[in-house]
């Protein structure tokens, strides 16, 4: 049996990763930062399988690592934590920097204070942002590094730490993500936030929402499918980076449209720039409004992922829609919504 330990277990990616790596027999760990509110309720439905258990600990306390690492014995780690609020990351640069850039290389120390680099796999979690200000439109492994956040800017100091490392001899691989959804997804982030809005509006309890720019083009996938590829990487016996992503772009706009017909409402959109809103089309009430204040400054409009590689070396490819996704996350607000009356 292996050993697996997953820091940021109790995010999107955690949950589906170690439901993944039980079912193939792992023994699995968990870091959890420690809270006085509950923050395990995407992995409760774990807690009583004996083959997994959570240990206490903070990517910015090495020492709490060191005995994670410690306890757990991992053949394989991922290193998922990450303060992942883009928007967020200028205001708390310092902490952002401390978890995203800062917390591998915690990881990586542990690792060889322990002596053991030559016997666990490393995978960490990268973030499409890293491109940046790319001018390339369609982004692979080689494209430029040009990130534009403070949160950007941490991982992309991260992805040559680890390169370096892994020219030493470790065995690291770097998962470049492009953005992944589920019904699992945090309210914080743009597509839950529509998502869960829809259902509310639906039901009377909200009016209207309001969005940045409904322009921008993203390469949406689903974390299930994305956790496979990160579980296939580490089985490799050569390192590597990989662009995990579907080569396909949605934009803000359609996805907007494709949501609230999910749950019965037809949209309908009038206007130029800060002025457009989205319409009822049977009850001619307002249901979107551009907020400015929602937009990311220098936001690149269309970048999508070139999973070439992904494919090419570990038979990777993803298969559920953004149809299926927002089907699934709708579903879920829906039974959400109807627990609460």
């Amino acid at each position: 049996m292996k050993n697996a330990l997953i820091t940021g277990i109790t995010g999107q990616d955690g949950s589906y990763l170690a439901e993944l790596l039980l079912n193939k027999g792992y023994q699995v760990y968990g870091l959890v930062r420690m809270s006085s509110v509950d923050n395990l309720y995407r992995i409760n439905h774990l807690l009583n399988n004996k083959n997994f258990k959570i240990l206490y600990g903070d990517m910015i306390d090495e020492a709490s690592l060191f005995k994670a690492v410690q306890d757990s014995n991992p053949d394989e780690i991922y290193n998922l934590a990450a303060q992942s609020h883009v928007g967020l990351s200028s205001m708390f640069s310092e902490y952002t920097a401390q978890v995203n850039a800062l917390g591998v290389l915690r990881l990586i120390n542990v690792i060889k204070s322990l002596k053991i680099e030559n016997e666990v796999k490393l995978y960490h979690a990268l973030t499409a942002d890293i491109f940046g200000d790319s001018d390339e439109e369609k982004l692979n492994e080689n494209s430029d590094i040009k990130p534009l956040t403070a949160y950007a800017c941490a991982k992309a100091y991260s992805l040559w730490l680890t390169r370096s490392y892994r020219k030493q001899g470790m065995f690291i691989v770097n998962g470049i993500a492009f953005s992944h959804e589920s019904p699992r997804r945090p309210d914080k982030f743009v597509t839950r936030k529509i998502t869960k809005a829809a259902v509310r509006i639906k039901h009377g309890k909200q009016e209207k929402l309001e969005l940045g720019n409904i322009l921008v083009r993203r390469d949406w996938g689903h974390a299930k499918e994305y956790v496979e590829a990160m579980y296939l990487a580490m089985q490799r016996d050569i390192p590597d980076d990989y662009v995990l992503a579907t080569g396909i772009t949605t934009s803000l706009k359609d996805f907007c449209i494709k949501v609230f017909k999910e749950v019965g409402i037809e949209l309908e959109f009038k206007g130029l720039g800060l002025e457009e809103k989205a319409y009822d089309k049977v009850t001619g009430k307002v249901i979107i409004e551009i907020n400015p204040e929602y937009s990311r400054k220098f936001e690149k409009i269309n970048h999508y992922g070139d999973y070439s590689k992904a494919k090419n070396l570990l038979g990777w490819s993803p298969k559920i829609t953004i149809d299926e996704i927002i089907k699934e996350m709708i579903q879920e607000d829906l039974k959400e919504e109807t627990e609460k009356n």
